[in-house]
């Protein structure tokens, strides 16, 4: 076969992350395939299995697949020859131009009109001496792989939004409890300010501003809800369901899922090669390889092999008479030798495409590497922050447990324990907020790795 054989290009990657806080050997890979499982959550689990399923993004890309695999079979099917039935009538007449001096008697037979029927089996093979087709078929075969491909980044992609859509759910619905629950605390403060006011201990205006306040927490409450009407609006798009399907899956509340187990990471070289998108990228410069072959094999002859077999006649009574039989065996041979550089071009034109896909090839394992440091960099310190309000939380609800004491003890008031209680509600709402913010930045890094791995 003329035209380049395809060799994989060598990828030089680095030998550890940059941005990672825990490395492994390849013997001790703790990241699965199905690495949401690692959050042991059922209601996740259901949703991931829906997704998958039913997605229709999902859906357009297996049809994709389906066209890829059927031109993969065409091309495969040019290497071979082809053959049909045929069957044929013609009346016509010649139209010949005689000298004057041509008897008429001659003149007259060769213009009377005449029949041909013409019935058999017509066969032709072109041969593929220098492997254009055979380029056409690799090229073809290569194209099929990527869309494979790209469903399996397709998917991968669609979990990890399955699995980000679903913390969001789950923040908002903590949020809102959150919220309910200031509320219910603001109302407590209102009463008691009120109060205080009738009996002369306190302003009016303290009274109004603890109102006010309660007015503006009580503003939050439908300003949540619709969040998580949206969010849950979009899940229903990630499952390929109707709005208002995905309601029912989460509810009631629930808190948050966390990983167990500490994230434990490869060495890039065997985690960056399984990224969907980078075996797109190097199928795509296979294919395009392939289609410099077929440029190149255009400068040389096309040779075909054609038959006939049946039967020929100009009368259709006599038709099926043994005298009918009728054969034929040729070869053609077509050699453009005068094309205006047009080959040329074509052929110049295959070479840059190859050359882009190799560029474009070595861009998305450079993207690929940078995504990772990014999503490693930020689940790492996303972690920390998460940590550090963590310990202020726990240290708000000591202060509000001791607020709690000093009330059954007698030495302050009811009105202290709310406003310290609002205070904890505040802090437990920004823990909401950093544990979600670094499960998702979690999901971020399986996202960037492909998916997961072993």
């Amino acid at each position: 076969m003329v035209g380049p054989d395809y060799q994989k290009p060598d990828a030089v990657l680095p030998t550890a992350w940059v941005s990672a806080h825990a490395q492994a050997d390849q013997d001790h890979l703790a990241i699965e395939q199905g690495w949401w499982k690692n959050f042991h959550d059922p209601v996740l689990d259901r949703l991931i299995m829906k997704a998958t399923a039913n997605n229709l993004d999902v859906k357009i890309a297996e049809e994709r697949i389906a066209q890829a695999r059927a031109y993969q079979s065409a091309t495969t099917a040019a290497l071979f020859p082809t053959g049909e039935m045929m069957a044929n009538a013609l009346r016509q007449s010649n139209q010949i131009g005689f000298p004057s001096s041509a008897p008429s008697t001659l003149t007259n037979a060769l213009k009377k009109p005449f029949n041909i029927f013409k019935s058999g089996f017509d066969a032709s093979w072109e041969l593929d001496l220098f492997g254009g087709h055979r380029r056409e078929a690799e090229s073809a075969k290569a194209e099929l792989e990527a869309s494979a491909l790209s469903r399996d980044d397709l998917i991968i992609s669609l979990l990890a939004e399955v699995a980000a859509t679903y913390i969001e759910i789950r923040q908002y619905q903590a949020q809102l409890h959150l919220a309910q629950q200031t509320v219910e605390a603001d109302i407590k403060t209102t009463t008691i300010a009120q109060q205080r006011v009738e009996l002369g201990e306190i302003a009016g205006v303290d009274a109004s501003k603890t109102e006010s306040q309660q007015q503006r927490d009580q503003a939050q409450i439908p300003y949540i809800s619709n969040l998580l009407s949206q969010v849950e609006y979009r899940m229903d798009v990630l499952l390929g369901e109707k709005p208002g399907r995905t309601h029912p899956f989460v509810n009631p509340l629930k808190a948050l899922p966390s990983l167990e187990q500490t994230l434990i990471l490869a060495a890039p070289a065997s985690v960056i090669a399984q990224r969907p998108d980078i075996r797109i990228a190097e199928r795509k410069l296979a294919s395009a390889t392939a289609q410099e072959g077929v440029a190149t094999a255009k400068f040389f002859p096309d040779v075909s092999l054609v038959g006939f077999i049946g039967l020929f006649n100009t009368n259709a009574g006599n038709l099926l008479n043994v005298s009918s039989k009728s054969w034929s065996m040729g070869a053609n041979v077509l050699w453009p030798i005068l094309s205006f550089g047009s080959l040329s071009a074509n052929l110049s034109g295959a070479e840059a495409r190859q050359q882009e896909a190799l560029t474009k090839y070595q861009k998305t394992i450079i993207s690929a590497l940078s995504d990772v440091e990014s999503s490693l960099t930020a689940y790492t310190e996303q972690e920390k922050y998460n940590q550090s309000v963590e310990k202020a939380t726990a240290t708000d609800q000591q202060v509000y447990d001791i607020a709690v004491k000093r009330y059954e003890a007698g030495l302050t008031s009811y009105l202290e324990v709310l406003e310290v209680e609002r205070k904890l509600y505040s802090s437990q709402n920004q823990l909401t907020l950093a544990k979600a913010q670094t499960v998702r930045s979690l999901i971020g890094v399986y996202k960037s790795l492909g998916g997961g791995w072993k």
